[in-house]
């Protein structure tokens, strides 16, 4: 998928390749909500991927972000700007977003931050006002129901939109879908809690979805459910094999 060039995911919904990370549209009863926003810059990017799908700007009446990082927000400002569109976020995030709380950024890694704050720092851009602070199941304004599952652990405030109608979730930077094509958990040089965002994952497995949408892979269009399933199962015997016995240094030794 080249920059811009929209494709198809399922019925109404598709993604378009922006700056930095892929932009979901779902479009539904002549209206139009987009996940995520790309960098700075993309907001051409996204026009012209919904020209190419015959969908008018002026149908989006709401931005949901999946996270704050810059690489999903800092697009935000130049695409909302004169257009009547609702930003809105997990409460968590928005407080980041709107910078009334200060994140260390999306790299975990200390020396490799020291090096990157500056590029960071200019890609992030000014503020972002969130019009609607989300809360783990709130529902999505919009003709389809799209609900809000709030993940925690890429980011405090990291959530995926699930889509029943379409057996659908987009999951933002929560799993990755690489490697020879399997699911794998988010890259743990930019996740704040690897251990927590696979925990968070398992809320998924009591959904009824079939495809996934990512930011930076492309969709798993069938399957999806099953592949997580078999992810998180393998996660937990990974787990489970490495914890030492319950009893401690006492119980092993007889005292």
């Amino acid at each position: 998928m080249k920059l811009g060039n929209p494709i198809r995911v399922v019925d109404g919904v598709y993604q378009i390749r922006a700056i930095g990370a892929r932009v979901t549209v779902v479009s539904s009863g002549g209206e139009t909500l987009l996940v995520d926003a790309g960098m700075r810059g993309s907001s051409g990017l996204i026009a012209s991927g919904m020209d190419a799908l015959g969908i008018s700007l002026d149908t989006v009446g709401s931005l949901v972000l999946t996270h704050h990082h810059p690489d999903h927000a800092s697009g935000v400002t130049e695409l909302v700007a004169g257009r009547r569109i609702a930003v809105m976020a997990h409460r968590l995030d928005a407080a980041v977003l709107a910078g009334r709380c200060v994140d260390s950024g999306p790299i975990r890694r200390t020396l490799v931050t020291r090096f990157a704050a500056p590029v960071l720092h200019t890609m992030s851009g000014g503020p972002i006002p969130v019009a609607v602070e989300l809360e783990d199941g709130d529902q999505v304004p919009f003709p389809l129901p799209v609900r809000a599952i709030h993940l925690p652990g890429h980011t405090a405030g990291s959530i995926a939109l699930y889509v029943p109608d379409r057996g659908l979730v987009i999951i933002g930077d929560s799993l990755q879908y690489r490697l020879g094509r399997r699911l794998s958990p988010p890259a743990a040089a930019v996740t704040e809690d690897p251990e927590r965002s696979l925990a968070s994952l398992e809320r998924l497995l009591g959904m009824d979805f079939d495809a996934i949408c990512f930011s930076h892979f492309p969709p798993m269009r069938t399957g999806a459910k099953a592949e997580l399933r078999v992810m998180l199962g393998e996660h937990r015997r990974i787990s489970s094999a490495i914890e030492p016995p319950t009893g401690g240094l006492d119980a092993a030794d007889g005292w």
